[in-house]
């Protein structure tokens, strides 16, 4: 643990945990997140007007090769509220429509949906989750006592930022796509922390952050897939 310990730059006084906010970066990795900086600040124009792009779409290609997709799935925007509010705002929702979701919801997404549903008419239900969770099916059949004839997205957590529970997506995803009803997921703390092979898991939008529990360079950086 000390030598995993002394590969952060973090102060040694301090056990740092929250890295589900932002995750510290190992030396390794900001080494070469300074010797890009370096090399952008060389030729500015000519990095970014013309490397930035090729250099973008290889990072997708290893980061969809590492999260099960191709790189045309993948989106980068600054982080899952962000991405997840671009899908939110880009659907034709109306009075006859209805979301689902679970009552363990980020705050921020959770506002959205509820601003969104008092300006388009749509109706949003959260739906209650009972703890402890003693099963994966008993959270598939309790969040499915919410689904009716109107519901047109399922919108869920993979795992929970106030609880930090697994939700069993992958099977609400296979039921909800046999009734036709869009998924969206919010992967914000999933990846490094879970396997993720977004293809067979087949969600219709999933948005995660890099930032977290991956120790990133770059930081602050966000993919969604749709």
């Amino acid at each position: 643990m000390s030598t995993l310990k002394n590969q952060f730059l973090l102060n040694p006084k301090i056990h740092f945990l929250n890295h589900g906010s932002f995750g510290a970066t190992p030396r390794p990795v900001f080494r070469d997140y300074q010797r890009w900086q370096r090399e952008l600040e060389l030729q500015p124009v000519e990095f970014l007007g013309r490397r930035a792009t090729n250099l973008m779409a290889d990072s997708r290609r290893v980061l969809g090769k590492y999260l099960g997709t191709s790189a045309d799935n993948l989106v980068y925007t600054q982080n899952v509220t962000i991405a997840l509010n671009i899908v939110a705002r880009s659907l034709e929702l109306g009075s006859d429509d209805e979301i689902l979701t679970s009552d363990h919801e980020y705050g921020a997404l959770d506002r959205t949906w509820k601003f969104l549903s008092k300006e388009r008419g749509f109706k949003y239900i959260q739906q209650k989750i009972y703890l402890p969770l003693s099963t994966p099916q008993r959270f598939v059949d309790e969040l499915w006592q919410g689904v009716t004839t109107r519901t047109r997205v399922i919108f869920l957590s993979h795992i929970t930022s106030p609880t930090a529970i697994l939700f069993p997506v992958a099977e609400v995803i296979r039921r909800a796509r046999e009734q036709k009803i869009l998924t969206i997921i919010d992967g914000a703390h999933a990846p490094g922390q879970i396997h993720l092979d977004l293809d067979s898991l087949g969600a219709d939008f999933y948005g995660g952050n890099l930032h977290k529990w991956m120790l990133p360079s770059v930081a602050r950086t966000c993919w969604g897939t749709g």
